[in-house]
């Protein structure tokens, strides 16, 4: 695994500054990029802190084409919890970008199947995708990719697990009301990024987060599959060590303000 960095962030603050930083370094490269985006409380600081960027000229998203990793099966762009009126609500309303540059996968698609490959055809089109930038879930998902996903795959629909669905339960009126199933930017279109910023933050990660650093790779555990990917950078809650002690692997800088100098460097 060539992991770039660990930074721990002692709190919120700190963990939406290292993030958006890093996100910040590579707008400002100025050339074309793509982004594939979560959604969720975790990016929430990030995506705040990033839009008062661009509202004062510091970066700007016009020569970027934006993704996003998942989607509700069943949920139109006017769903409250839709992630497509998530992400407008947090950021894209807010960012220089032309409507014409924002593909997100429609929940509410009559033919899922012609939904994922368009989606799939469209990221192509792209040139791929620059940086995914992936949430973590207390199974190990990364998008809506459960545990037992092929790390071959490509955008698909996918149940979802009982444990994601009990996570999501806060944002709907009762259980029977959180969707069974997403659409989801499959392993092998996540791996294929150039470049991958892993957010680790919330109650119940550390397992999956261990298991990541420490080179266990199992399908039981889809966010092990970036295990092998050639640039990965991980940001996480300090909390998140707890008492197994995590680290950084061997070699690698763990100081976040070289660490964020040493990523602008790369870019």
């Amino acid at each position: 695994m060539s992991l770039q960095a660990v930074h721990w962030a002692a709190d919120q603050d700190e963990f939406a500054s290292v993030a958006s930083g890093i996100l910040a370094n590579l707008l400002r490269s100025g050339r074309e990029i793509s982004l594939a985006l979560p959604t969720g409380q975790t990016p929430i600081g990030l995506y705040r802190q990033i839009v008062g960027l661009c509202r004062k000229g510091d970066v700007s998203f016009a020569r970027t084409r934006l993704f996003n990793l998942d989607e509700y099966l069943g949920a139109s762009p006017d769903t409250p919890q839709s992630y497509h009126a998530f992400l407008h609500h947090h950021l894209i309303d807010h960012i220089d970008i032309p409507a014409s540059r924002v593909r997100l996968l429609r929940g509410d698609t009559a033919d899922p199947a012609a939904e994922c490959r368009s989606y799939d055809q469209a990221i192509e089109a792209a040139g791929g995708i620059d940086m995914a930038i992936l949430g973590l879930g207390a199974n190990g998902h990364i998008a809506f990719n459960e545990p037992g996903s092929s790390w071959n795959s490509q955008t698909h629909v996918i149940r979802l697990a009982a444990q994601t669905r009990a996570a999501h339960r806060p944002d709907f009126s009762n259980a029977d009301a959180v969707p069974r199933f997403g659409i989801t930017m499959g392993i092998a279109t996540i791996l294929q990024a150039k470049k991958i910023m892993l957010l680790c933050a919330g109650k119940g990660k550390e397992q999956a987060l261990s298991m990541l650093l420490a080179g266990q790779g199992s399908s039981a555990w889809p966010v092990t599959s970036l295990i092998g990917h050639p640039d990965l950078t991980i940001v996480a809650q300090a909390r998140l060590r707890g008492s197994q002690n995590l680290q950084s692997p061997a070699g690698q800088n763990n100081s976040t303000r070289q660490a964020i100098g040493q990523t602008a460097s790369r870019l």
